[in-house]
């Protein structure tokens, strides 16, 4: 699996909207690869370069890591630092969900039809989480400390409320992440703004699926 740590004061999750009491822009974004293909489980962090004041941090919902067809659904989850996660499985046979990524070791060993006790994430990263036994079945928890980030659905787009003011931009992807692929930068929030922005990658897969191992 690829990890990628990301620094200390990063992301919030896909979604995710200020509280009312403060004045905020949207931020919507379209994700194309170098092949023009829409890209999604694109997550951008926006780091700001300025005082959060609690009337601007966005509200965090429940966070679930499902089970479902033996798939982690959904691929790419992202979280706050603190935050518990739950991790149901959906599927009627047994799963056995890991993590060996410094960022969070875990180990729920083999459960089905229930929901495991929530694991706490309280550290900065990636966390690369895989089933011992269904090799396939792959997933990421990007946890950060920033209260500002967004993941790119289906059609490739994403949008997110941001406070006004001058952020660092980060990407990060399961199959392309670097500066090669989409340098970091930096950007000023000061109106309602759209962007398409394409990364410096064709991306062929991002699932994590059953290639027809059967019903085990």
């Amino acid at each position: 699996m690829k990890t990628f740590l990301i620094a200390a004061s990063l992301f919030f999750s896909s979604g995710l909207l200020a509280n009312d009491s403060a004045p905020t822009y949207k931020f919507d974004i379209a994700l194309t690869d170098s092949n023009a293909n829409l890209v999604s489980n694109g997550v951008f962090i926006f780091e700001p370069l300025f005082d959060v004041e609690a009337n601007m941090l966005p509200h965090q919902p429940p966070a679930v890591m499902n089970q479902i067809d033996k798939q982690f659904v959904p691929h790419v989850l992202v979280v706050n630092t603190g935050t518990d996660i739950t991790f149901p499985n959906a599927d009627n046979l047994f799963h056995h969900v890991y993590s060996f990524s410094p960022t969070k070791q875990f180990e729920l060993k083999l459960y089905k039809e229930f929901t495991a006790e929530p694991l706490t994430f309280d550290a900065p990263g990636i966390v690369d989480i895989g089933c011992n036994i269904h090799d396939w079945m792959l997933g990421y928890i990007i946890v950060s400390d920033s209260p500002f980030f967004v993941k790119t659905e289906e059609s490739g787009t994403a949008s997110l409320k941001l406070p006004k003011g001058d952020y660092k931009l980060r990407f990060w992807h399961p199959e392309a992440n670097g500066d090669d692929v989409f340098p970091d930068k930096t950007i000023t929030v000061n109106d309602n703004t759209a962007v398409s922005w394409q990364i410096n990658a064709v991306i062929t897969s991002d699932d994590g699926f059953d290639s027809g191992f059967g019903d085990y």
